[in-house]
């Protein structure tokens, strides 16, 4: 694992085509913001995969009026 510490603004980039940006630092609370090609899945650690995948089918459907 690397470990690294990074400001507001500050951002880690990955191969070249994902970055992740530190947005706002507050209270032991970090706010990151990804981008990454729609051809990665990303998900939050403590999800599993099918309930990832639940909420990005539920999020598609709200998106088209289903």
């Amino acid at each position: 694992m690397l470990v690294i510490r990074r400001r507001e603004g500050e951002e880690i980039i990955i191969n070249e085509t994902t970055r992740i940006r530190v947005l706002k630092l507050n209270s032991g609370n970090c706010q990151i913001g990804i981008e990454a090609p729609q051809t990665e899945h990303i998900r939050r650690g403590e999800l599993q995969p099918r309930e990832e995948e639940l909420l990005v089918r539920t999020a598609l459907a709200l998106e088209l009026g289903e």
